[in-house]
């Protein structure tokens, strides 16, 4: 069931960008993991201005296209805890991000109001 308009997942993609670049220094985060998250974070934050839904900068990809990328990143959010060694003590908001996007993802209209792709229909 898709019920989240594309612009409150658009709010909510430029705010978890930014909480995921702040995350390494709010946990106190280090090398690889310190890394993993900034990139994640700022991945986030380029792909949403290049989508062609309400708060798209550059309105070049699709919301469907979108919404992979959201599952890859909620799916790099899960693994990267395990696959970079993060502490014990950071893991759980990590894997609550992670969780979250893909509940977004799953729950998010998969078509955007006066967008390139919505034009006529």
């Amino acid at each position: 069931m898709r019920f989240i308009p594309t612009v409150v997942h658009g709010v909510v993609d430029y705010l978890v960008g930014l909480i995921v670049i702040l995350l390494p220094y709010v946990l106190g985060l280090e090398g690889a993991p310190h890394f993993i998250l900034m990139m994640l974070g700022i991945i986030v934050i380029v792909y949403s201005l290049v989508t062609d839904y309400e708060l798209g900068a550059y309105r070049f990809l699709r919301i469907r296209f979108h919404l992979l990328l959201d599952a890859v990143f909620g799916m790099a959010m899960l693994l990267s805890p395990w696959l970079f060694d993060f502490p014990a003590e950071a893991r759980w908001p990590v894997y609550l991000i992670g969780i979250l996007a893909l509940i977004l993802t799953a729950t998010t209209e998969a078509r955007a109001i006066g967008t390139a792709s919505n034009d006529g229909k």
